[in-house]
């Protein structure tokens, strides 16, 4: 399966992933249980894991399976809310972008030379 093939939900402390097309549940993760007072979960993930915070701590998961491949209590910081970001995904999205632009680019120079031998 790859990984644009996958719809990742963050709910009650854990995270689901479904495939984006069916709506088939791929697995299921607990990420912590007992009662606190919120159950929201934070979610980011790249091609390979999935990085989620709830309830104090911060877990790294497997995209493919769920499994946990390492979690830390991220000791000393309290329940707040966590915002996650993955720095070098912004790169790949504005290269991929820029890549995009070139091609619509260079698509439309094509176009532009074709009808000017055509035309004369």
């Amino acid at each position: 399966m790859k990984p644009d093939s996958i719809l990742l939900l963050a709910i009650k402390c854990s995270v689901l992933a479904c495939e984006r097309e069916t709506g088939r549940r791929l697995w299921q993760t607990a990420l912590k249980e007992g009662w606190t007072s919120s159950d929201f979960v934070s979610l980011v993930a790249d091609d390979l894991r999935v990085y989620a915070t709830t309830k104090g701590e911060l877990f790294c998961l497997d995209l493919f399976t769920g499994r946990v491949l390492w979690q830390d209590g991220l000791k000393g910081m309290g329940y707040g809310v966590v915002s996650l970001a993955l720095p070098d995904a912004t790169a790949a999205s504005s290269s991929a972008r820029a890549e995009h632009v070139a091609r619509l680019e260079r698509e439309r120079r094509d176009s532009s030379d074709t009808h000017s031998r055509t035309s004369s």
